[in-house]
C-alpha cells in the first residue's frame, strides 16, 4: 500500500523553500543583515580622536583594527612635533552611515599643516643687499618664529572614517586620509 501526501504538507514544503531561496539571495547581495551591537560606531570614533587630543594613544590605538600604533606616541622634542599634537581638534558630522557590520563617520578633524608650515619656512622674509662683489642675502624665518601663532597654519579636513564591526565592537579602519591628517599632510 501506497502512503499519500497531503497537498497541504507538499505546499508547505514548497512555500519553506522558496522562502529559504529568498532569504539566501537577499542575504548574498546585501551581506549581513542586522548588527546588535551596544556600542555604536561614532562612540568608537568619538573615543579614538578624544584619545588623540589628549595624548592617550594606547586607548586611541585599541580603537583600531588595522594598526597597533600610528607613532604619535613616539614624542619629538621638535617643536614641530610638539605644535602638531597640540593643534588637534575634531568633531563628529552627523550620524554614522552604517550597512550591516560595516559604518562611516564623518569627521571634521583640525591639525597644523605641515607642508604649508615648510613652505613658509623656506620662503624668505627679507633680502639684505650685499656690498660690492657681495650677493644678496636672504633672511628666512625660524620655526620659532612661525610657529609662535601656530594657528595661522591650521588647517581643517573633512574626513570620511571606515569602521567595521568584529570581535563585538566597532573598530576603525585607518585609511591613507587619516594617517596623512594625523600627520599634518605629510
Amino acid at each position: 500500500m501506497k502512503a499519500k501526501i497531503s497537498p497541504f504538507w507538499g505546499y508547505l514544503t514548497l512555500a519553506l523553500v522558496i522562502l529559504t531561496l529568498v532569504l539566501c539571495v537577499v542575504g548574498a547581495k546585501n551581506g549581513t543583515l542586522l548588527v546588535k551591537a551596544d556600542a555604536k560606531p561614532q562612540e568608537t570614533v568619538e573615543t579614538f580622536f578624544e584619545s588623540v587630543v589628549i595624548g592617550k594613544y594606547d586607548a586611541a590605538y585599541a580603537c583600531l583594527a588595522n594598526y597597533d600604533s600610528l607613532g604619535l606616541e613616539n614624542q619629538s622634542d621638535s617643536l614641530k612635533w610638539k605644535r602638531l599634537l597640540e593643534s588637534y581638534d575634531y568633531a563628529l558630522l552627523g550620524e554614522p552611515e552604517q550597512k550591516g557590520d560595516t559604518a562611516v563617520q564623518t569627521v571634521r578633524f583640525q591639525s597644523l599643516d605641515m607642508n604649508a608650515l615648510e613652505l613658509a619656512l623656506e620662503t624668505p622674509i627679507a633680502t639684505i643687499p650685499g656690498g660690492e662683489g657681495e650677493a644678496d642675502r636672504e633672511i628666512f624665518p625660524t620655526a620659532e618664529e612661525l610657529l609662535a601663532q601656530p594657528e595661522q597654519f591650521y588647517r581643517t579636513t573633512e574626513l570620511q572614517i571606515q569602521l567595521r564591526y568584529e570581535k563585538g565592537r566597532w573598530l576603525i579602519v585607518a585609511d591613507e586620509s587619516l594617517l596623512k591628517a594625523l600627520s599634518g599632510g605629510k
